[in-house]
Parts: structure tokens; sequence; C-alpha cells
């Protein structure tokens, strides 16, 4: 009897080893401490400038649909006619060129996250330079002016 006792505690034992590694191989496993991701790196902010303006009818498009962009930008001769052929660079609160044209009379920027940006346009040899905040369809207006001589 006592051949079939060991047989019978040798045969419990391995029937709770197998049910043991049974549990443990379908049990859900134990949360992992999760790492942090690596920083996503910040992408410089899109931007678009377009240039118009020429003739009433466009002039008026324009500055009707202005509430739609980010910032529009009309200029001006000192005797308050539409100038054109204004070299126009948007840059970066840094410096970072992000959109440059040849613009006029009328430039429209569109901008996909806030920001400053900092706007440099150059007619008739004078540079002039404004620092902006922008959103997107911020709807802002700036008129530039140049004095004459």
């Amino acid at each position: 009897m006592k051949p079939f006792v060991a047989h019978s505690l040798l045969a419990t034992l391995s029937l709770i080893s197998v049910t043991a590694f049974a549990a443990a191989a379908t049990a859900p496993a134990a949360p992992v401490a999760a790492t942090p991701a690596a920083a996503a790196p910040v992408a410089a902010p899109q931007v678009r400038l377009t240039c118009g303006g020429i003739g009433s009818d466009e002039s008026s498009a324009m500055l009707a649909d202005s509430g739609n962009h980010a910032l529009t930008l009309i200029f001006v001769s000192a005797d308050g006619h539409y100038t054109s052929d204004v070299q126009t660079r948007i840059e970066t609160i840094k410096g970072a060129l992000v959109a440059e044209n040849s613009c006029g009379p009328i430039g429209q920027l569109d901008v996909t996250t806030m920001g400053s940006y900092k706007i440099k346009v150059t007619a008739e040899g004078v540079t002039q330079e404004k620092t902006v905040s922008l959103a997107p369809k911020g709807g802002k207006r700036i008129y530039l002016r140049w004095k004459a001589d």
C-alpha cells in the first residue's frame, strides 16, 4: 500500500504543478511600468503667403476675405495708392525664414499654429519691420505705408 500512497502523492503533486503552470500561462500579464516615450520633434509652423490684389475686383475680394486669414498686409504709398512689388519676408520670432515673396498691393498670411512672427517688407528702398502675434484665421490687418522722400 505504501507504493500506492507514494504513487498517489506523486500524481497529486504533478497535477498541482500542471494546474499552476496552466494558470500562470493564461493569467493576464502583470502591468509593466511605462517608460517615457521620446518627445516628438516640434514641427516648424506652416505658413503660406498669398500675394495679389491687383485691380479693384481682386483687391476687394481679398479684403472681404481677410477674416479667413491670420493676417492681411495692405501696402500703400505716401499718396494713398496701393503699392506693389513689395519684398515680403515672414520669419519666426527666432529669425527662421518661413515665407518670402514679392507682394502687393495685398499679402495674406495663413498660419497653422498661434505664435509670434516677424514681418519684414521692403519697397522703394525702405524696409519696415513689425512683430505680430498671429492665430489661424485671426483676421488681423496691417497697413504699411511708405512715406514720400
